[in-house]
């Protein structure tokens, strides 16, 4: 007897069923291509490394907000660092593939540890700025600038310390402000402005004391989360710190603009671990609920959980984005002063998971791509951190800060490398039968195109949900597949018992990935 599996759409629900080509689980598979197929996913990539930078990149000191002299501001305002900036080439930031294939199952990705970097804190939020740079919140006051060639530099440090919401806002005075907050200030800087940052300006300091100050733009004004209140600045750059008052027991956490209205999400005063972590409206509102990794539509009438990370864990407010954000459609009436709607064109949810079981964190994604494909959650790129601090999708690239350690940093998805990737299929039941004998697991045959050189395909099982995968070998004793131009690999088993559990791990080469189009798995 046989079993087929010729589809690889997204996570299942159940461990043995799901909709057409769902899975247990799986990690860097490539889900959302327009070939339904196992294959490897884009991989992580550091940036904001500095090892070794030339000592001859020193700033003049009267602009410098840094701590340490390589990472002071410069002076000038153009958004592209001197070609001499560069990274010695002496600095490896991906492993080099093996020129021979390896049969070892390869770790769970982390953070590169050891590097020297310019971050010195986690970032919490970042703001994509109408300057054309990505700016970067930390979680001691520091605030760092990204520039459209990945080069980021550390500019500002505020004295108050943890940065705990910001965003950028238009006024009606013709100027863009890019305000943030600390644990009871609220502080703005005009956008170009000054690139050393001394037209900072204080706004209030009467802000609530709280673990989060999360801001959005709602129709031109800008609204923050201020404990059981909302902070407001409006576009005629008026300020309060109580345009609303909340029920008691509800803090503000998330704050996300829809239909010109504000969309809190809130936590208990009394019980956090229950709180709406971070919210974001991709073709569908969701919202992350609480520490176990619970995903609820976020429409205003559905009250159940739609999905679940499989290994738990939560995101931050800063830790949700969309994917692909290509165009706003606005909706204003001659009456307002401002737009009343906006629609985002083309979006996936992307969420940063932290707090998961080890191997199950990381950047996840949920959503759909066109009409006719399933709504599924797939973990694209995994990573294990202390903490995901945000996300954000800058032009087709998505960055990810971390924590891990004293380590601080930030990952970027690197289009010209793959990643590893790991497929765990749903436990087959052997068929009823009579007499009723144990069924034997006899062969798999994976079907793919032809291999690459230095690719690799592994299978591995598990019966009776017993114990740890084991490899299954080939006839001539080999544990991987990588016979150059060869489309089918027949991997060994000879295992007998009642339910069995298939997985199997692609090695990519460089930015190349074996392609696996169907799995039959025989017994008896």
């Amino acid at each position: 007897m046989i079993y087929e599996i010729r589809s690889f759409t997204g996570l299942s629900e159940y461990a043995d069923k799901g909709i057409a080509g769902a899975f247990k689980f799986a990690k860097n598979l490539d889900v959302r291509k327009d070939i339904d197929s196992l294959s490897c996913n884009q991989d992580l990539v550091e940036e904001g490394v500095l090892d070794n930078r030339s000592p001859s990149l020193s700033v003049s000191p009267s602009t410098s907000l840094s701590q340490s002299p390589s990472l002071s501001a410069s002076a000038s305002s153009s958004p592209t660092p001197s070609p001499s900036l560069s990274v010695s080439p002496s600095v490896s930031l991906s492993s080099s593939p093996s020129a021979t294939p390896s049969a070892s199952i390869s770790p769970s990705p982390s953070p590169s540890g050891g590097l020297t970097t310019v971050f010195e804190d986690l970032i919490r939020f970042f703001v994509k700025c109408t300057d054309g740079y990505t700016y970067g919140f930390g979680n001691t006051g520091c605030i760092y600038r990204r520039d459209s060639s990945s080069y980021w530099q550390k500019v500002y440090k505020d004295e108050n310390g943890a940065i705990k919401g910001a965003e950028e806002k238009p006024s009606s005075s013709g100027k863009t402000y890019l305000y943030w907050a600390t644990d009871t200030v609220l502080k703005r800087k005009p956008i170009p402005g000054q690139a050393n940052f001394n037209d900072v300006e204080v706004v209030a300091q009467n802000l609530k004391s709280q673990d989060w100050h999360t801001m959005t733009q709602v129709g031109g004004s800008l609204m923050i989360a201020n404990g059981s209140w909302l902070g407001m600045v409006g576009y005629d750059d008026s300020y309060t710190n109580e345009a609303l008052d909340m029920i008691p027991g509800n803090i503000a956490k998330t704050i996300i603009e829809r239909n010109g209205r504000a969309i809190i999400g809130t936590s208990r005063a009394l019980d956090s671990t229950k709180s709406v972590n971070g919210a974001i409206d991709a073709e569908v509102p969701l919202v992350q609920v609480g520490d176990d990794g619970e995903i609820y539509f976020a429409d205003g009438n559905s009250s159940i959980p739609v999905k679940k990370f499989p290994g738990g864990g939560k995101v931050n407010p800063g830790g949700v984005c969309n994917e692909e954000l290509q165009v706003n459609i606005f909706e204003w009436e001659q009456t307002a002063l401002s737009w009343i709607d906006k629609q985002a064109v083309g979006n996936l949810a992307l969420f940063a998971v932290y707090d998961a079981d080890t191997g199950k964190g990381g950047i996840y994604s949920y959503g759909r791509k066109n009409k006719n494909k399933p709504f599924v959650l797939n973990l694209d790129q995994q990573l294990d951190a202390d903490e995901l601090g945000a996300i954000v999708n800058v032009n087709g690239t998505t960055i990810v800060s971390y924590q891990d350690g004293t380590d601080f940093g930030v990952m970027a998805v690197n289009p010209d490398l793959k990643a590893t990737a790991t497929y765990e299929g749903l436990d087959l039941y052997a068929k009823t039968k009579r007499p009723t004998n144990i069924t034997n697991w006899k062969y798999a045959e994976v079907f793919c195109d032809p291999i690459v050189l230095n690719q690799t395909i592994q299978f591995f099982y598990r019966v009776n949900k017993n114990g740890d995968f084991i490899q299954a070998l080939m006839e001539d004793g080999t544990g991987s597949f990588y016979r150059s131009d060869e489309k089918k690999a027949v991997f060994l088993i000879q295992a007998a018992g009642e339910i069995f559990e298939p997985k199997i791990i692609l090695t990519p080469y460089v930015n190349t990935t074996p392609q696996v189009h169907r799995l039959r798995i025989f017994f008896d």
